[in-house]
């Protein structure tokens, strides 16, 4: 695909890659990591524009405001652009077409019961695709109450308090 990319009517260069990624802090830990593009904190007000296998043309993330508003225009030289939500198809893109996104804070909400707890669980997550982890670091993954019960039926059965 080869697109031209515009933030709040000022052309910043193109995108000649296998696709474009722009996500939400929630969407960066998962799409935008994944196409080697930053993750953003979940507490700030920012998009990200990552490209996936970039071949020539801006080969960076870029990191925008919440209130930047960003176009891509399919250029004259690029293939029909297929266009996924979340993993949903969304529709087609052809030559000349525009894609103008901006953020919208209240388009879901998101259940985030311990700020500390989440920042704790991106940690190890992303921990799993860069750096080698200690063994228990893989126990933060699970949920406490369910570590807890795991941890009791082990005494159980260490005690012999288990029937067979």
């Amino acid at each position: 695909m080869s697109v031209d990319l515009w933030v709040n009517d000022v052309r910043y260069g193109y995108y000649r890659a296998d696709a474009v990624v722009v996500a939400t802090p929630t969407g960066s830990t998962a799409y935008s990591y994944a196409a080697g593009g930053p993750v953003l904190s979940p507490s700030s007000d920012a998009l990200v524009v990552t490209p996936v296998a970039p071949l020539s043309g801006i080969g960076r993330a870029v990191v925008l405001g919440a209130g930047d508003r960003v176009t891509l225009a399919v250029a004259d030289d690029s293939a029909p652009i297929a266009v996924d939500v979340d993993g949903t198809a969304g529709g087609a893109l052809e030559h000349g077409d525009r894609l103008t996104m901006t953020l919208r804070r209240d388009a879901a909400e998101v259940v985030r019961l311990c700020a500390d707890e989440h920042a704790s669980r991106s940690r190890i997550k992303l921990s799993l695709l860069d750096l080698p982890l200690r063994p228990g670091q893989l126990l933060d993954l699970i949920p406490a109450e369910l570590r807890q019960r795991a941890y009791q039926a082990i005494e159980q059965g260490a005690s012999g308090g288990a029937a067979d």
